[in-house]
């Protein structure tokens, strides 16, 4: 929520982060300009109950279409949230395996068949390209984590 006309300043960074935005419009400003689906405003003063209501709708509005789970479209684009990369061949195919299981250990054999159907180029392959996946995931909000013995799990970062 951005007090208009007051914390205009605001607005442009805002909507540059695709944020949802409710304008509280002071009482002799002008109307409010919306530009996309993301903005909604309400003249002050405003029942708490409208406010809320407005808040939840663009909330919901911004949560459409947007994957809670990572996806893997156009077969090497990695998406989670409005979070994008486009991966290499071999990272989508490892991406692909770890989506597919999302939130459960993918053992190594696995990963390995996945990654190079014809078999492993050499023994430390799989650790170079899943530390490479692991980089691209930075900013993400997901996390690869290596469960020892045992495989890779692709998870969602927990919220701090």
């Amino acid at each position: 929520m951005i007090r208009w006309p007051a914390e205009a300043d605001q607005l442009d960074r805002l909507r540059t982060a695709g944020t949802p935005r409710l304008a509280l419009v002071a009482p002799h400003a002008p109307p409010f300009t919306v530009i996309d689906p993301l903005e909604d405003w309400v003249r002050l003063p405003a029942d708490k109950g409208d406010v809320r209501a407005r808040a939840r709708c663009l909330l919901d509005r911004a949560d459409h279409g947007v994957a809670h789970e990572p996806e893997l479209a156009d077969g090497r684009v990695l998406r989670f949230g409005r979070w994008w990369t486009t991966l290499t061949p071999v990272e989508a195919r490892l991406a692909s395996l770890l989506s597919d299981r999302f939130g459960h250990v993918v053992p190594r054999t696995d990963l390995a068949n996945a990654g190079w159907p014809a078999g492993l180029p050499s023994r430390n392959s799989l650790d170079v390209q899943l530390g490479r996946l692991r980089r691209r995931l930075e900013g993400s909000g997901l996390v690869l984590r290596t469960v020892r013995s045992r495989g890779c799990l692709l998870d969602a970062q927990p919220a701090t």
